[in-house]
């Protein structure tokens, strides 16, 4: 399959799978999930959706992204189904759910230098000399 191809069928699945999250999966213990990409290999045969979840406190986090999975985990089925019915393709990709920790690590590093900011005051740009 073309390079071109696989990257419009990797768009439209990320697409579908948004919506079909959003729109279908009805689970209260689904966090605020995030496909972030998605990667179909060459046979056409697996596809891996990598996703992230936000949570309000580090410490909500770990357990956000446990239930998040678990639902995942347990909607994978339908929304395999689902995502399939809108690809024009012979096979459905077997679909698999990846945690993406690049997000959440961008998010912590962010968090980090807030924290930084509020403990120190602001400093003048190193080519100004200081206010006198």
């Amino acid at each position: 399959m073309n390079d071109r191809r696989i990257a419009r069928l990797q768009e439209q699945i990320k697409q579908r799978l948004a919506e079909l999250l959003q729109r279908d999966v009805a689970d209260p213990k689904l966090g605020f999930v995030t496909i972030s990409r998605v990667e179909l290999d060459a046979e056409f045969t697996v596809c891996k959706a990598y996703w992230s979840v936000l949570a309000p406190t580090s410490v909500g986090e770990a357990k956000a992204k446990a239930q998040s999975a678990e639902v995942l985990a347990r909607a994978r089925g339908m929304l395999q189904r689902e995502m399939g019915k809108g690809l024009a393709t012979r096979t459905i990709p077997r679909l698999e759910f990846v945690f993406d920790e690049g997000i959440g690590g961008a998010v912590r590093v962010n968090r980090l230098l807030a924290d930084l900011s509020k403990e120190r005051p602001p400093q003048p740009p190193a080519d100004e000399p200081p206010a006198s």
